[in-house]
This record gives C-alpha cells, sequence and structure tokens, in this order.
C-alpha cells in the first residue's frame, strides 16, 4: 500500500514521535523527500488487517492486492479447513492474511529470496499467527514445491523490462527481483498455465495477479488449455487478477 497523502504521512509520522518532531522525526522526512517508500520509513504495512513488518525491506504490499486477496478469502470462508500456497510471497503478505481470516487454513510461503524467510515468520510472530501453520520454502517459483492445494496465490514478477525507465522513484528502493522475473513479463505466468494443475486439489483455484495490459494475451494463451478461466477487476476497475479453475 502506498500512501500518497502527504499530510496523512505527516500525521502518521508524528504519532510515530509522539508529536515531538524530533532529529529522527527529520531525518524520516528526509527520507521521504528522497523518495523512499513511506511505508519503509514507517517499517511496517497494514494488509487486511494484519501488520506486516518490512524491515527486511520486502516489495511493499499493494491495496491492489489486498482487494482480490480479500475476495479469495470471502469464496472459502466457508469451506472447511484448507490448504493453501502463497507463491512469489515476498513479505507474505498473502498468505498472512489467509491464515488470520482462514483460521483453519495452513499455508505454504515460497520466495526466491531466502533472506526474506525471517521477515515473514517475523510478520507471522507479530499477527500472533500460531506458527505450526506455516511452511516457509526457499526457491525459484515451483521448483521446492510438493504436494497439492486448495488455494494458490501468486503475486509473481510480471513487470516487462522495457518499462523499467518508467517505474515510480519509490518503486526503485524495492527489490528488483520483485518487479521483473522474466524477458517480457509473461514468463511465470505461462508457468503456472502449464503446471499449476499438478499443484491443486481437485477443488483447488489458483489465483494469479497481472497486469491489465497482460489479459488479452493471456486470453489468447488459455483458450487452448483446459482452464476455466476468468479475470477479476482491480479497485480501479481493470482486469487485473487470473483465476484459474479445473473444469
Amino acid at each position: 500500500m502506498y500512501l500518497s497523502d502527504e499530510a496523512a504521512k505527516q500525521k502518521i509520522l508524528r504519532e510515530k514521535y509522539n508529536g515531538a518532531e524530533s532529529g529522527a522525526f527529520r531525518a524520516d522526512c528526509a527520507r521521504i523527500d528522497a523518495h523512499e517508500p513511506f511505508e519503509y520509513v514507517l517499517g511496517y504495512a497494514d494488509f487486511l488487517g494484519c501488520r506486516i513488518d518490512l524491515s527486511y525491506k520486502p516489495m511493499v504490499p499493494r491495496d491492489e492486492t489486498a482487494f482480490w486477496t480479500e475476495r479469495v478469502i470471502n469464496e472459502w470462508k466457508d469451506k472447511g479447513p484448507v490448504t493453501a500456497l502463497d507463491a512469489y510471497a515476498g513479505a507474505g503478505n498473502i498468505g498472512i492474511a489467509l491464515m488470520k481470516h482462514l483460521p483453519e487454513s495452513r499455508v505454504t510461503f515460497n520466495e526466491i529470496d531466502a533472506g526474506l524467510m525471517p521477515q515473514i515468520a517475523k510478520s507471522i510472530e507479530l499477527n500472533s499467527i500460531d506458527p505450526k501453520r506455516a511452511t516457509l520454502i526457499a526457491g525459484d517459483s515451483l521448483e521446492n514445491i510438493t504436494g497439492t492445494f486448495d488455494i494458490i496465490c501468486a503475486n509473481p514478477p510480471y513487470v516487462d523490462p522495457a518499462g523499467e525507465a518508467d517505474m515510480d522513484p519509490e518503486m526503485k528502493y524495492e527489490p528488483h527481483i520483485a518487479f521483473f522475473g522474466s524477458a517480457d513479463g509473461y514468463g511465470h505466468h505461462k508457468e503456472l498455465i502449464a503446471r499449476g494443475r499438478e499443484f491443486l486439489t481437485p477443488r483447488g483455484v489458483l489465483y494469479v495477479e497481472c497486469d491489465m495490459t497482460q489479459v488479452e494475451t493471456l486470453k489468447k494463451i488459455l483458450a487452448d488449455t483446459d482452464w476455466r478461466y476468468e479475470f477479476w477487476n482491480d479497485p480501479y476497475g481493470h482486469e487485473g487478477v487470473m483465476v484459474l479453475r479445473q473444469k
């Protein structure tokens, strides 16, 4: 979630320092002026009522991701115990929200950067979630995943490298690998389309964030598969989540 309202940022920072405009407060203001993400300065982000620690500087959770994650939660909240995979987990915000709001769920977190495993574990603890319900696996994409899941949520790197020069200045503080993971931005989506069924239970569903500019190409790819698919809108009315269901 990028907080863009400058007055709101100042208010939250003042609360952080109990209203005192100390040297630390002014240093934080300087970091914001240098376009460092406000959530990094604050040290955490809120994601569907979960406190997501950002001290290891993972990708900042976005409101767009929270929007569709909440829809996943609502789809599964009355279906009993579930197993879930948070693929390309980053800060682990999707999986942590699933664990908090689906109390009978067990979640596997998969993230290419092994250095973020302690980050995910820290946020699980911050949200008073039983760590025994979580499995943390480092690895690129699906290479180390075994077993099957009712829910697979994926927010893979999907930015076309050709667009790197046009990134917002705040994004340049975040891990490059969180945005750029293939030559054209479609690499991980193609892998999930090709192999996702291997990791789903019979009732399982795969939810994958994408860019609205990718939707038409993804629909063409999906037309030659056995998936029953749909695309959910983001908060702004644009298609931004690929949902793959088994026929």
